[in-house]
């Protein structure tokens, strides 16, 4: 069966070594949540990790996207995204291991994970994140 997907994940990913990339990184979490200010979309940024964690083998943040922003949240960053920048996209389903290795996008240079942290069977629900915005699995129906 098909399940409809309501929420993602954009991960930057830049070299933990280069404070460039770091800048780089920063401004554009800088620029998202100046966007978020505006009301153009909805995109939560998370903690800036300095390094591996989890199955990001390198210098990382998270920002999660309801399905609502999906496309515009795409295409702006699509076009902003600083080249020492790579994305890494998912979908937030039942199915971890699958999200982070078979329904995985990039732009800019690809990424191998360390899938080892993931959990290997489905899980009851998909994981609803943010449920205080009633966006993706948290909207109304």
């Amino acid at each position: 069966m098909i399940e409809e997907i309501k929420e993602f994940h954009f991960h930057l990913y830049w070299i933990s070594s280069s404070k460039a990339a770091l800048a780089d990184a920063q401004a554009l979490l800088d620029l998202i949540d100046a966007k978020n200010g505006e009301g153009y979309f909805v995109a939560k940024p998370l903690r800036i990790n300095n390094g591996p964690v989890g199955p990001h083998p390198m210098s990382s943040c998270e920002v999660w996207v309801p399905i609502e922003y999906f496309g515009k949240f795409y295409g702006w960053v699509a076009q902003v995204r600083p080249q020492s920048v790579s994305l890494m996209i998912h979908p937030l389903s039942k199915h971890e291991l699958l999200d982070h290795t078979e329904r995985i996008a990039f732009m800019g240079p690809s990424v191998p994970l360390n899938v080892e942290y993931l959990e290997q069977s489905a899980m009851a629900e998909p994981p609803a994140q943010y449920p205080e915005f009633k966006l993706g699995y948290s909207a109304d129906a």
